[in-house]
């Protein structure tokens, strides 16, 4: 493909390149870069591509704010990361724009919303595609896993192969990073679902504030072409108001506030969830094997988005209940004295509605294992803590991917917060979880939150292998 025609969406400021040149890929790594590419000079987290200019030898480079001191034929634009993903979409052919395109954003709740779409929309006759923190999907066969929301040329580079493979509509989950970072601009999202706002990824935003901003930031006519949105959310309800401030399109689900779907005459037993749901005057029974009001609200997203994109009130109704919950999320197993519940819940938030959950359903004691993330938010770990405190008989503080921080003083944060509640500390996970099956009653719930379906621990920049599946099975001889 030629520059001029990939730079055809790009702001540019100036063109030092022959535009007819051929491009042969596009490359945001200077190792990486070989004749014929063109590489575009990032500032990242530990490095800064602008340092490597003089190293490489490119078709072409892109750069921003500066003239850089090259031989190689450049381009200047306002934005790198923007023109980035602007000719990754050019360079596949904009695959986005021959399929329905579903965006999931926000904290809590995006991989089960976005399953959930997809299973609906697959079962009334969809061809579908799942881009998300579970891997990557093209009707139920997994074809690859990175990041919840990819680097912009391997997501568009993803589109491309769902569309060659005949995919009707792609569900994707959209990160905060991932917004911040520009990676899906260039992509419109045909519907785009707002699940919720919590505290999440202050290690990387600086404020709650931030955060915030660039969640909502998403919802823009260039991202955005109609919005399902959260009602009972707060930010979601603030949310709605800049939506019809700004004309964009917006249907609204909930719970509790007004809402255009919602669900009434909620019913929550081990046997799954029932309710009543009216989605924009349409009103279907729902029974869902699904566990907790959690996934109502999933369910309801789902359900609301789906029916935005033609799926009938009946065939959703009919469809509803042979939707599956995602490994990892609320995954309940079973040994001859109770159950054993592993979630994915590593927020205030999360964890709270998990818990919660857990000790309705639970028949005597609630045993919960946790940790928090090393390198990561520290303010929320004692946040945490209190809620474990809270809703556990006995919480068990353990590791979570401790990266190079010190185990023992992540669990420290954790059990600052622990006022009141009966807990033991182990920093090896095995142990912790060892011990709290070890510890199960009659009548007693396990809930091991924080790993979901992950299959290893990050432990000073090794990937160790662990699942909390594979302990539960061999400790407590679950299944």
């Amino acid at each position: 493909m030629r520059l001029n025609e990939l730079l055809a969406d790009v702001e540019t400021e100036r063109l030092c390149a022959d535009g007819d040149a051929e491009v042969r890929s596009l490359k945001i790594h200077s190792a990486e870069v070989e004749d014929g590419d063109v590489f575009f000079a990032m500032k990242g987290g530990r490095d800064d591509g602008n340092r490597h200019i003089g190293e490489i030898k490119a078709k072409c480079i892109v750069v921003t704010e500066q003239t850089p001191e090259t031989e190689c034929a450049y381009v200047l634009v306002r934005d790198v990361r923007k023109a980035y993903a602007l000719m990754s979409a050019a360079f596949w052919g904009h695959p986005a724009r021959d399929m329905k395109f579903v965006a999931v954003v926000g904290t809590n709740g995006k991989t089960s919303t976005a399953h959930y779409t997809a299973s609906l929309l697959s079962a009334a006759g969809f061809s579908t595609g799942i881009i998300g923190t579970e891997g990557h999907f093209i009707n139920g066969e997994k074809v690859g896993a990175s990041l919840t929301t990819p680097d912009s040329f391997e997501l568009n580079r993803l589109l491309f192969e769902m569309r060659a493979r005949g995919v009707d509509a792609v569900v994707a989950e959209v990160s905060a990073h991932a917004i911040a970072l520009k990676k899906t601009a260039g992509i419109t999202a045909d519907i785009a679902v707002f699940t919720n706002l919590t505290r999440d990824h202050l290690d990387y935003f600086r404020t709650f504030e931030e955060y915030k901003e660039a969640k909502m930031s998403y919802f823009s006519h260039d991202n955005v072409k109609k919005a399902v949105v959260n009602s009972d959310d707060a930010c979601g309800r603030e949310l709605l108001s800049r939506l019809e401030g700004e004309g964009i399109p917006a249907v609204s689900y909930g719970l509790y506030s007004p809402a255009d779907s919602f669900a009434v005459n909620v019913v929550e037993d081990m046997d799954g969830v029932r309710f009543v749901a009216n989605l924009s005057d349409d009103i279907v029974e729902v029974r869902s094997r699904l566990m907790g009001e959690f996934n109502v609200y999933n369910l309801l997203a789902a359900m609301t988005a789906a029916r935005e994109l033609g799926v009938s009130a009946e065939t959703l109704s009919r469809v509803a209940s042979g939707v599956r919950g995602v490994r990892g999320r609320f995954s309940i197993l079973k040994n001859d004295r109770g159950s054993i519940v592993i979630d994915y819940a590593h927020t205030p938030d999360g964890l709270e509605n998990l818990l919660r959950t857990a000790r309705s359903l639970t028949k005597s004691r609630l045993i919960a294992v946790f940790g928090c993330g090393g390198e990561r938010d520290r303010g929320k770990r004692a946040m945490m803590g209190a809620v474990a405190a809270k809703y556990a008989d006995l919480t068990v503080v353990t590791s979570d991917n401790p990266r190079f921080e010190d185990p023992q003083k992540i669990i420290s944060d954790i059990t600052a917060g622990m006022k009141g509640g009966e807990f033991r500390t182990f920093p090896d996970r095995t142990e912790a979880v060892a011990f709290a099956l070890s510890e199960m009653a009659e009548g007693d719930t396990v809930v091991i939150a924080g790993k979901g379906s992950e299959d290893y621990l990050d432990i000073c920049g090794k990937k160790v292998p662990y699942s909390d599946f594979d302990v539960a099975r061999r400790w407590g001889q679950a299944r």
